[in-house]
């Protein structure tokens, strides 16, 4: 039981090492990475709930012989259900609060919820099928969640700081979009592909293609931190506030009569 727990939870964790370590300039606070994450995999709840009366009302299986049915299915019945369940944790709770305060936030909070999701899936799939599937989730299902919340998370990064309220809403929904697709693709070959070695192959290639994107993405908007630089760091602190408090605290202990 500890082995396949730790077989289970071990991907989440390497992930948002990984995650946090390229975030140069300002790490995001413990506190709200953990809620985050916890949000997450209590979305898993309702999403499954919402993916399994989609079934039943639509008479759909992932074992379905026609590809446009399978492909439908893998789109709407689980990657618009599941990444929308992400999305909705990301831009209702952590897109609003002050520490995001940078594009790379994007990324890094819509992994958090990305991987809450995935690591309760994971420890589902890993007791119920043994530590051979969790190997190949660790390869393979595991860093399709941090990748579609890779996706998601540069656009809502873009979007956060975009010039208007206009062109956050499409950088949004352009994130949120791609994220389905690539969650849809992902399982569409996974039901579609009959035989086993040409389906490990198109996941492997896909499982490379991933970590090119988490190379890329995570290095071009950790670059757009207002804090790469003192100066822009000032003066982004100072549009919200935390240069004030700091004088203030400052002035305070200045003129504060020795006792």
């Amino acid at each position: 039981m500890p082995g396949l727990l730790a077989i289970a939870i071990a991907p989440a964790v390497a992930l948002f090492l990984f995650f946090y370590l390229r975030d140069k300039y300002r790490k995001e606070p413990i506190g709200v990475m953990l809620v985050t994450f916890g949000l997450g995999a209590v979305a898993l709840i309702p999403a499954a709930m919402t993916s399994l009366s989609l079934q039943r009302l639509t008479g759909w299986r992932s074992s379905t012989p026609s590809l446009l049915h399978a492909f439908l299915g893998a789109m709407i019945i689980v990657g618009l259900v599941e990444e929308g369940a992400k999305f909705l944790v990301v831009r209702f709770y952590a897109y609003h609060r002050p520490e995001f305060d940078e594009p790379y936030d994007g990324i890094m909070y819509s992994v958090m919820a990305a991987l809450g999701f995935a690591t309760v899936e994971n420890v589902i799939y890993v007791f119920s099928n043994g530590a051979g599937t969790g190997v190949m989730r660790a390869l393979l299902a595991m860093p399709s969640h941090a990748f579609n919340g890779v996706l998601m998370g540069y656009f809502l990064g873009k979007a956060k700081f975009a010039r208007n309220d206009r062109a956050g809403n499409w950088l949004s929904a352009l994130g949120f979009g791609l994220a389905v697709f690539a969650h849809g693709l992902y399982d569409f070959i996974v039901f579609s592909l009959d035989k086993r070695p040409l389906m490990v192959l198109s996941l492997l290639t896909m499982a490379v293609l991933f970590w090119v994107i988490f190379f890329k993405a995570t290095r071009n908007l950790s670059e757009q931190s207002p804090y790469k630089h003192p100066r822009l760091a000032a003066l982004h602190r100072s549009s919200t506030g935390e240069v004030a408090a700091e004088d203030q605290t400052v002035n305070h202990k200045e003129t504060k009569i020795p006792g």
